[in-house]
Parts: C-alpha cells; sequence; structure tokens
C-alpha cells in the first residue's frame, strides 16, 4: 500500500505545474509518506528523498499557507530521524531551529499546540542524550510542562504528553540525580494511567514505564516499596500484553532486569528463578525486536552461567547466535549492518569460550564462523541463492522480502509522542505470529526446491569441515575469560577426514592481546608506514628502540601463540613442503601478525612461523571451502594497474617495473595492462569482471572514520571498498594487492573483515595477496617478481600457489635486509 501511494503522489506531483498553490501540500505528503516508509525499513535513500521533498515544500509555501506549520513540523521530524541514523550534528541542530519555527507559528490556544511542543522536546532530549548539554534537558522538561498544561485532560494525547514529560524527567534524574525529577515522573505516569480508559492499548508500555521509574528511583534510594512496585507493574505490563505482540519481548526482559536488580539488594533465590523464567521468554519469541531478543538470549545464557552452574548456558548462547544475522538485517545499507554489530562481536567469543569450556568443540567451530563477518555473510549469502531464487522463483523470493519487511516494523511507525494504535493489541499479536509463522512457512517451501536446500542457514561443522582438506584450520578466539586455537586438521589416518581439537593458549589473555595491538598501532604510527614511499629512510628505524619494540611483540606471538600451535600439530620444520596452516583470527588477533611470529636476533636458536608451514588467513572458513579453480589457460586473462604518479599523491615510480616483469612470465596469457591515465575507476572495474587475474600496484589507504570509503588511489578518483562488495566477478580467481594497508580492518568491529582483501574475496576472488600496512616501493617488486615466476611456471596459471609463492618472496626480501617493517606486512588470504 505505502509504495502505491507513493507511486501516486509522484505521478501528482509531476502533473502539477509550479506555481500551484497545492504543490507545496503534496510535496509535504509525499516527503511525509516516504518518512513513514523510513521508519519502517531503514533505508537511506528514503531519509534523505524526505528531507527533500519537504524542504522544497516549506520553501514554496508561503508564509500564509495555513499548512505551513506542519510542512515546518514534518521536515523537522525528517531532521531529526537522519540524526538519529546518521549522528550528524548539523541535523539535529536544525531539526530544533525547525521545530522551533513550527511551535513559534502555532498560536496558543491551538488544538495542535501541546504535540508541536512535544515535538520539540523530544528533539531537544534527543541531542541531551547524544551531546549531554544540560540546557537541552531543561529546555525539553520546560516544553513538555507547558504542552501537559495546555493540553486539556480529555484531549485524547494528554496521556501520551504526560509520558513523554516522565521520560524526559527520568533523563534528567538519571543525569543529574535529583530524587525530584524521579518522584515527578512517576507522578506523571500514574496520571497517564488514570487518564487512559481500561484496555486501552497504552496502557501496558505505562505500566512498563511507571515500573522504570519506580526501579530507577530504587537504585538511587534501596527502597524496598519502590523495587516491589516496580516488580508488580512490571508484571501487570507483561500479563496485559497478549502473548506474540511484538513489544511482549521488551516487557518481558524489563521485568527480568528488575527481578535481577531486587536479587541483588535482597537475595531472594526466587526471584532468579522468575528472572530467568521472564528472560528466556523473551529470548525465545518468534516476535519482537531482533536486538531485544538478543539482549534477552545473553541475559539468559550469563544468568545461566553465574547462577546455575550445572545448566548448561549454550542452549542460550544459541538463541543469541542465531538472531546475529537479524540484529544486521540484510534490508539496511553496509555502513548501518556494521554500526549495529559494533557493540555485539564480544558476545560470539564469549559462546565459543563457552562451547570450549565444555569440550563442545564442533559446537565452538560453527558459532566462531557465524559470528564472524556477518555483513559479508549475508551478502555472500543474497548473492548467489537469492538471485537463483528470484530468478527461477520470483513469487516466492518477493514474499519472503515482503514478509521480512512486515516483521522489520513497529507495530507503531511514528514517535511515541504521537503513537495512535490502529488496531487491538490482540489483534496486532495475531499479525505478527501470523507474520513469524508466514516467514518459516515460506523459507521451508524454498529450502524443498532442489538446489537451496541450505537457504538462510548456518553451515554445520560438516559442512564447514573441507576447509581443512589441503592444511589445518587454526581460529583463534579472543575473550576475556580465555584464549584458545581451535584447529582443524586433516586425519589422514581416517581415510581423510577432518579432526578437531583445542590448543589453550594458556600464557596468553586478551588483555595481552589488547595490549599488543595497542603496542603495534603505536609503533606503526611513530615509524609514519602510512603509504607506499619511495623514500626509503622514512620507513627506516629512527633508532634500535622501535625494532626491538616489533621483535618483541613477534617473539611474545611466538611464545604464547604461534608456537603451542606448531607444538599441538607436531610440525618438524623439515622438508622442502611444508604443510599449509589458515589463520582466521577473532577479536584483537585480527590485527597481529600471526604469521610472523617467532624468536628473532637470537643466534643459533631463531625460530618462526615459516619454518615450519606456509600461512594464510581466513575471514571465515567459507571463504576458503574449495571450488574449482576458474578459467583455462587458453582463455585466461591478467589485469594489471599500475599508478606510478597519481596526480593527488606521491610518485611511487616502481609499480611500472611490477607490471614489466609480470609481463615476463605471462607468455601467451592475455595481458590488460591499464596505466597512469588509463587507469580510472571505470575502466579498472570493467577490467575487473572480465578478468581471471587482478594485479594492482598502486596507493592504497584504509579510511579510519568511514572504513567502506577505504580503497585503491586510481588516476581520476578512489575505487572505494563499497564499490567493489557490490561488484561480482565472475571469472576472478586471485587479486594480488600491492598497495598499502589492503588488509587493515576496523578496530570497532574487529570481526567484521572491513577491508580491501576481504571485499575482494566477496567480490568473487578466492585468493589475494595483501599488506598490514605500507610497503616500500622500491621492495614491491622483489615480492612480485618471486610470486609471479612460481604461480605463473612455464606460463601456466597456479593460484594455489601463491602462499607458498609469497613466502619465498617474503623470504628474498629479507635476505636482502630488508627491515621488519618491510617484509612482516605481506600475508595471504583465502585459498
Amino acid at each position: 500500500d505505502i509504495e502505491d501511494a507513493i507511486l501516486c503522489q509522484r505521478k501528482g506531483i509531476q502533473l502539477m505545474p509550479d506555481g500551484h498553490p497545492d504543490k507545496p501540500l503534496h510535496l509535504g505528503y509525499l516527503g511525509g509518506t516516504i518518512l513513514s516508509r523510513f521508519k519502517a525499513y531503514g533505508n537511506m535513500i528514503d531519509i534523505e528523498e524526505a528531507t527533500s521533498s519537504l524542504l522544497k515544500a516549506v520553501e514554496l509555501a508561503p508564509h500564509s499557507h495555513t499548512e505551513k506549520p506542519v510542512l515546518i513540523l514534518n521536515l523537522g521530524s525528517a531532521l531529526k530521524s537522519r540524526f538519529q541514523r546518521l549522528g550528524s550534528q548539523n541535523d539535529i541542530q536544525e531539526a530544533i531551529l525547525t521545530l522551533r519555527q513550527a511551535v513559534a507559528l502555532t498560536p496558543d490556544g491551538h488544538i495542535d499546540k501541546p504535540s508541536r511542543l512535544s515535538h520539540l522536546a523530544s528533539a531537544l532530549r534527543t541531542r541531551f542524550l547524544q551531546f549531554r548539554n544540560s540546557s537541552d534537558i531543561e529546555d525539553a522538561i520546560s516544553s513538555l510542562r507547558k504542552a501537559v498544561g495546555a493540553a486539556p485532560d480529555g484531549q485524547r494525547d494528554k496521556p501520551s504528553l504526560l509520558s513523554n514529560l516522565a521520560n524526559a524527567l527520568r533523563s534528567r534524574f538519571d543525569f543529574f540525580g535529583d530524587l525530584i525529577d524521579a518522584e515527578d515522573a512517576i507522578a506523571s505516569l500514574r496520571k497517564a494511567v488514570a487518564l487512559t480508559p481500561e484496555g486501552h492499548p497504552d496502557i501496558p508500555q505505562l505500566f512498563s514505564n511507571i515500573g522504570g521509574a519506580l526501579a530507577d528511583r530504587f537504585k538511587k534510594t534501596s527502597t524496598q516499596s519502590d523495587i516491589e512496585d516496580a516488580v508488580s507493574s512490571l508484571r501487570e505490563a507483561v500479563e496485559t500484553l497478549p502473548d506474540g505482540h511484538p513489544e511482549k519481548v521488551t516487557l518481558l526482559l524489563n521485568l527480568g532486569n528488575s527481578l535481577k536488580l531486587r536479587l541483588e539488594r535482597f537475595s531472594d533465590f526466587e526471584d532468579i528463578q522468575d528472572a530467568l523464567l521472564a528472560i528466556s521468554r523473551a529470548a525465545t519469541s518468534q516476535t519482537g525486536p531482533p536486538r531485544t531478543r538478543f539482549n534477552a538470549a545473553v541475559s539468559w545464557a550469563r544468568i545461566l552461567k553465574n547462577s546455575f552452574p550445572s545448566t548448561s548456558p549454550l542452549l542460550a548462547f544459541g538463541h543469541a547466535i542465531d538472531l546475529l544475522p537479524r540484529i544486521a538485517w540484510i534490508g539496511l545499507s553496509i555502513v548501518d549492518q556494521h554500526s549495529l554489530l559494533a557493540d555485539v562481536g564480544d558476545l560470539a567469543r564469549e559462546a565459543v569460550a563457552t562451547a570450549i569450556q565444555e569440550n563442545d568443540y564442533k559446537r565452538a567451530v560453527e558459532w566462531a564462523e557465524q559470528g564472524r563477518s556477518i555483513v559479508w555473510q549475508n551478502l555472500l549469502g543474497l548473492r548467489t541463492p537469492v538471485d537463483d531464487l528470484r530468478r527461477e522463483h520470483p513469487e516466492l523470493a518477493n514474499r519472503l522480502n515482503s514478509i521480512s519487511q512486515q516483521l522489520e516494523v513497529s507495530p507503531f511507525q511514528t514517535d511515541y509522542l504521537t503513537q495512535i494504535p490502529t488496531m487491538p493489541l490482540t489483534d496486532v499479536a495475531q499479525k505478527y505470529s501470523l507474520l513469524a509463522i508466514q516467514r518459516e512457512t515460506v523459507i521451508d517451501e524454498i529450502r524443498s526446491i532442489p538446489g537451496l536446500e541450505t537457504f538462510m542457514r548456518a553451515k554445520t561443522f560438516d559442512e564447514l569441515a573441507p576447509a581443512a582438506s589441503e592444511g589445518s584450520v587454526v581460529i583463534l578466539n579472543d575473550h576475556e575469560s580465555r584464549c584458545d586455537a581451535i584447529v582443524i586438521r586433516p586425519d589422514e589416518a581416517k581415510g581423510g577426514s577432518v579432526s578437531v581439537i583445542n590448543i589453550p593458549l594458556k600464557g596468553f589473555t586478551s588483555s595481552v592481546s589488547a595490549k599488543l595491538q595497542h603496542d603495534l598501532r603505536s609503533l606503526l604510527r611513530l615509524a609514519r608506514v602510512r603509504a607506499r614511499d619511495t623514500r626509503k629512510s622514512n620507513r627506516d628505524y629512527s633508532d634500535g628502540r622501535k625494532k626491538t619494540e616489533l621483535v618483541d611483540i613477534l617473539r611474545e606471538l611466538w611464545i604464547k601463540v604461534a608456537q603451542p600451535v606448531v607444538d599441538g600439530l607436531e610440525y618438524k620444520g623439515q622438508g622442502d613442503e611444508l604443510p599449509r596452516i589458515w589463520w582466521s583470527a577473532t577479536g584483537s588477533f585480527s590485527f597481529l601478525p600471526i604469521h610472523a611470529a617467532g624468536m628473532y636476533g637470537m643466534e643459533g636458536s631463531e625460530s618462526c612461523v615459516s619454518d615450519y608451514a606456509i600461512s594464510s588467513y581466513a575471514p571465515t572458513l567459507t571463504a576458503i571451502l574449495d571450488q574449482p579453480q576458474r578459467g583455462t589457460s587458453t582463455e585466461f586473462r591478467i589485469l594489471t594497474v599500475a599508478q606510478p604518479a597519481t596526480p593527488y599523491a606521491k610518485p611511487i615510480p616502481m609499480t611500472e617495473t611490477e607490471v614489466k616483469l609480470i609481463k615476463q612470465y605471462t607468455k601467451d596469457l592475455d595481458v590488460l595492462n591499464l596505466s597512469s591515465e588509463h587507469a580510472t575507476v571505470k575502466a579498472v572495474l570493467e577490467g575487473m569482471k572480465t578478468s581471471n587475474w587482478i594485479h594492482l600496484a598502486c596507493h592504497g589507504e584504509q579510511n579510519v572514520k568511514e572504513p567502506m570509503k577505504s580503497g585503491f588511489l586510481l588516476h581520476d578518483r578512489i575505487l572505494e571498498l563499497s564499490m567493489i562488495v557490490h561488484t561480482t566477478l565472475p571469472t576472478t580467481d586471485f587479486a594480488f594487492l600491492s598497495a598499502c594497508q589492503t588488509a587493515v580492518g576496523d578496530e570497532k568491529i574487529a570481526d567484521e573483515s572491513v577491508h580491501l582483501a576481504a571485499g575482494m574475496l566477496l567480490a568473487g576472488c578466492r585468493g589475494v595477496i595483501a599488506t598490514m600496512w605500507s610497503i616500500e616501493d622500491e621492495d614491491a617488486p622483489t615480492v612480485t617478481e618471486e610470486v609471479y615466476s612460481r604461480i605463473l611456471k612455464d606460463g601456466v596459471p597456479n593460484r594455489k600457489a601463491a602462499a607458498r609463492a609469497l613466502q619465498e618472496g617474503v623470504a628474498r626480501l629479507k635476505k636482502s635486509g630488508a627491515s621488519f617493517l618491510s617484509w612482516v606486512p605481506y600475508i595471504h588470504i583465502g585459498r
């Protein structure tokens, strides 16, 4: 319906000439409708278009237009919504200025004056919660008091105004701790309940808010009657709301948290049992916001761990892990998905650590896979089976998409201050319960189609095990409770099957991992390894202390991480054919050079990882599940890109030498070379789509503030990660990213592998050579030549030889006297 409404409104506006007196009003209707769609589905394109339409409507409407205050009000609401999504301070400033104008244009005594004051107060409170300026919460409360005073008790939205006043008072109480605010909040909420008819859909939420306010006051006063009344109010809220209503999970979680609070003060074991029941009900609900259900599942697991040691928390952790992809809903932009995952990554590592503690190693492997690179796996899941589904069964694809979108929508699409329920609570509950059942039914129907049996289903251990078909896979789990190396290894004694073992990293802790990451980051900053450069002196150690620091980091990684794994795998370090090992890191491990760990500078007793194995990295096990190599020598194409003098960056002349060296080994293979002004973003993307191998010799950068804007500096502009991940490379098998910082992730979401190398894997590459930090311009040709002389031996492409070839290239660089900073950053990722 909303799609049809927007389509009709667009057509109406197109038929209306500029200057038509009704055009501002219709632009306002369109903006308001698109804003509603944004609040329902969260598509950033919608909030931009809504804001643009409303701004144009306000500009076209003369000052005397009767609807101008409404248009201004809706523009303010759109700006506030955009701030809540993007966090731009300018948006919330403009929203407040706009809403003040709407209030000023509304005469005292107007029926809409209270609600417009409340809109203004909502924006002021939003800004207060973000920036903690006390004048904002004072102005918000002042505006809400005026709104409440201007609305007679019989006015329909009076209870909502009182509730919003209570929320503002609670915010000020939380900030200043003045008990008068808590008492006023409770009084306002009780009056709101008194003014709300029995059976009204707002009653459960009002009771929940009273319970929350009483719990707030209890935390300050420890008055037992407050927590008793809080629990009583929250129980009433839960009992009033029917099962299946999407808001019930929030009320259950609030009740559970209040029961836990009462337990902490009065130690009544019955409270923890009741809390466990309420929170587990919230976690296992089929309806309700995924994030709330996730929080409930985490709380459930931790209650079991702390208070019920004889009961396994694995079931609870399983519910939390299964909800991770729903938190980063595929309908949102990649940036929004990452922001939602920023504070949940530790949960997966905690769950893995718990599974290890219970000796359930296969489950630990499955959860480690589910908990990493969630956004990437969402995209991969959409790229193949969903594409097939849309092509072969469009009706099923459309049904699933429609149901999923409806489930993500709150039963109220506007701010709480203007919520007007459109159906009874029981009808809402039935609607969402039916949607949840329909979603599962559609997914089951899809899974009955040949080829789609595993649609939207996490991989089992048996499905992941082939990742270790050519060598051991080591999952490094980093959690404050314990650090471990879970190893999946080929078991020749069992006819090619695999086994899984755990190697506890007893001398290593999460705090040690974080410290090593911090020390390495500081060292790299001081050494100025930020961009590929021709001036070697800039990269040399200015004193022996920096070299010692890096050697110390690599030594500690060897003693506490790599050596226990090497010993556990019984690697001997003998023979020409060293075994393969894939490091799959989590947490702070993701930023540490495990492949280079070793005892250096110890005459006669040096030892390092490369003495025992050929190292690669794997962002996920799925990324290294083997697939047939693409293409043949007769149809093979290599794309080489060189940027010796990018107009907006420093010259790196040796990039041309690199591509010439590659040409020496290609023999009769087709080579597409794009250099200098020919290497534009458009040309390179087109070349990538038709090439089997890609070699990019140019500047690269990791954008710390906006990781999806990291990219390769080409002649005309930056080829950003955001472009790469939305590109499908149907024939690409391998990429050599001879640029800087191509495997540097985002520390806020360490387990998401938000870097250029992972983007190339997502686009279709099976293997990638990348860099953890900046490389020397004059060193790159040495490594390049060694790699291509081996992977193009006799002119025959062999992508699977890349890891071994890179290790030989790095060894050659080390023998030439290159510094640690020069050779350590080179890594191989993928198969």
